[in-house]
This record gives structure tokens, sequence and C-alpha cells, in this order.
């Protein structure tokens, strides 16, 4: 981990639910699942019981030092949990809400970001490929494209005019989906960026493609 700068850390627990409907346990296996600590948890609860809460005042509530105090808020603020202005905390949402609102999309950003890197790796560096077949449109590729993903990853360069900029562009990726009905699909090129390809009549895509070339990703 030492060559890695770490930005955000979660530690989420899959903890077996209560049996009893009691409200403060219930509130408690949530906060442990969420991985919170006991003294994390009271902080929560602190500022949960409150307007605002700044450091200042958890270091006279909890007799602690400054520097935890302010490595607890931050914990708290990156799950989502609680809401910052200046230099004061407050618990917008419910624990339920926020965890929907506020911690589940960004956990699922750090996965996207995740698989994204990892992906555009493997695009950049697959080896064997088979010789490519060229189409003129997206329509026509459509089912050569089909054919292979169902053998698996699926390789392919497009040229084609960028819907916004107006510009000739060369891309080269991974096909991650077709939409048959709009004659489009989906690539995911080096960086991680997900763009979609169309032909001229597609609706919302990135790119309106003159030209397609079909690999077939060795195993």
């Amino acid at each position: 981990m030492s060559q890695f700068e770490v930005l955000a850390e979660w530690r989420i627990r899959r903890i077996r639910p209560p049996k009893s409907k009691n409200e403060d346990e219930t509130l408690k296996w949530a906060l442990t699942s969420l991985g919170l600590e006991e003294d994390e948890q009271k902080v929560y609860l602190y500022v949960k019981s409150k307007d605002v809460a700044t450091i200042e005042d958890l270091v006279k509530e909890f007799n602690i030092e400054e520097g935890k105090a302010r490595l607890i808020l931050d914990k708290l603020y990156t799950l989502g949990l609680v809401e910052k202005v200046g230099r004061a905390y407050y618990v917008k949402y419910p624990l339920g809400d926020a965890i929907i609102k506020r911690t589940l999309p960004r956990l699922i950003d750090v996965l996207k970001e995740i698989a994204k890197v990892e992906s555009s790796f493997r695009t950049h560096y697959y080896g064997r490929l088979v010789e490519g077949i060229a189409f003129n449109s997206v329509a026509s590729a459509i089912p050569m494209i089909a054919y292979l993903m169902d053998k698996g990853s699926v390789k392919v360069s497009v040229t084609g005019t960028h819907v916004y900029t107006g510009k000739t562009v060369e891309l080269e990726g991974v096909v991650t989906s077709l939409n048959r009905d709009n004659r489009s699909f989906k690539l995911l090129v080096e960086g991680g960026k997900e763009v979609e390809v169309g032909d001229r009549s597609s609706k919302g895509v990135d790119v309106k493609a003159s030209s397609v070339i079909v690999y077939e990703v060795g195993e």
C-alpha cells in the first residue's frame, strides 16, 4: 500500500442483522456495519443530537485530542453520514437516507473507477489479435461484434466524427455493450473512458462512425 496515495478509505462489514426491533440496537448494528468503532459511533450520535458541532466541541465533550476529533469527523464526512459547512458539522439525513444518498454513490464511483482503470490497462495490453474485419457502418458491424462477444472480448477501431466538436477522431478499445435498436455500441477506451459510437441516424451517441474495424481478442 505504501506506493499508492490513499485518498479515501471505507471498511464495510456484513453483519447479521439484530433479531430484536430495538431502535438503539439497530442503529448500533448499522454504524458497526459501516466500519465505525465505539468512539466514532459516540461522536456520530453526539453530532446527530446537536444542530451543529465543531472539533472544539468534541475535544471538550469527549476529552480527546484535536487531531483525533478531526480524524473521526473526516471519517464520518467521507462516509457521507455528516455534512460540513466551514468548521461546523451536522447530520442532514437519517442514517438510512444518508447511506443511500451519500455513502452508496461514493462507493459506486470508487468501484467504477477501479474497474475502468484496470479494464483500460487490459485493453491497452491485450496480446494476440486476429485479423480485423472492416465495416462501413455500425449497423453492419453489430452482428459480427455480437457473435464475437458471445465468445469473449471484442476490440474495435473506429474512425468517425465527434458529435460535439465536429472533429474527426480515431478510437480503439473494447466493446462493453450493444444497442441494436439504436445501431450503436459502447466502447471502453484507454484511460477508462466509455464512449458511445453509432451511425449517422443513431441518437445520443458521442461519435458517429464512418468506418469500424472489428478484432477478436485472443484468450
